[in-house]
């Protein structure tokens, strides 16, 4: 199974702690904004059921502002209906969360992220496993983890459903201009054999579904979609964290 973290990663995570065990520090930085949080607050804050660390007091209040509610996308693919359920707007308050998952490392955004999935539950039909839609290897390396992969990963623990990271993604990523400067033709042939099904056991028969961050023109899902029926998927539709507007 491919793991979420890459061993370089994890072992500057391992020094990381250990230097702020040395030097602690007063005030511990805000995970998204990097604002300063005074110790009392810090201190007053209970564990939050999502897993997120301490934010500052601007970024719960944005927080807790986020509009979480389900919309419905239908697609097509291999010539089938397929449903793309989307928990958030990607406005840009939640650009700057996805952001700071993505590139910044603040992978404890990922339970939350987990926990914004499921106002799609009745979004979308039944699922019998989730397949996350991969990180492109070049990425993986530059980043040091597989954020779609964390995300999958707590959505599915938390709905009780078999996690299938069954689908790899070849080459580099490609990405010199926004993806949403690009139309979704030109999308889908710029992924054109880019995804490919790694153990179809695991799908074979099954209702899948596919999780992802953000959806534009929703290229990167209805490609690899056609990949997990060539693999003998039942069913495949989707649930992706943010969409475009």
């Amino acid at each position: 199974m491919p793991r979420a973290y890459t061993m370089p990663f994890l072992a500057q995570r391992l020094i990381q702690q250990a230097l702020n065990w040395i030097f602690p520090s007063n005030e511990e930085p805000c995970p998204v904004c990097s604002r300063p949080i005074p110790a009392r607050l810090a201190d007053s804050q209970a564990p939050r059921p999502d897993g997120m660390r301490t934010l500052c007091a601007f970024c719960q209040q944005n927080l807790a502002l986020v509009p979480i509610q389900a919309q419905v996308l239908r697609l097509r693919a291999a010539g089938r209906p397929m449903i793309v359920a989307s928990a958030l707007v990607y406005d840009h308050f939640v650009r700057t969360l996805i952001r700071a998952l993505k590139y910044d490392r603040v992978v404890e955004i990922a339970p939350f992220f987990a926990s914004a999935l499921a106002a799609t539950r009745g979004a979308h039909p039944p699922a019998d496993v989730v397949v996350p839609v991969p990180t492109a290897p070049d990425r993986l390396r530059m980043r040091g983890y597989d954020h779609v992969l964390l995300v999958a990963r707590a959505f599915a623990r938390a709905d009780s459903l078999p996690l299938k990271p069954c689908l790899a993604r070849l080459g580099s990523s490609g990405h010199t201009r926004s993806q949403t400067a690009k139309d979704k033709l030109r999308r889908l042939r710029e992924l054109e054999g880019q995804f490919v099904a790694m153990d179809a056991g695991g799908i074979r028969g099954r209702r899948v579904l596919l999780v992802d961050d953000v959806i534009t023109t929703g290229a990167t899902i209805t490609t690899c979609a056609h990949v997990l029926y060539a693999a003998g998927a039942r069913e495949v539709h989707a649930a992706v964290i943010a969409r475009v507007e």
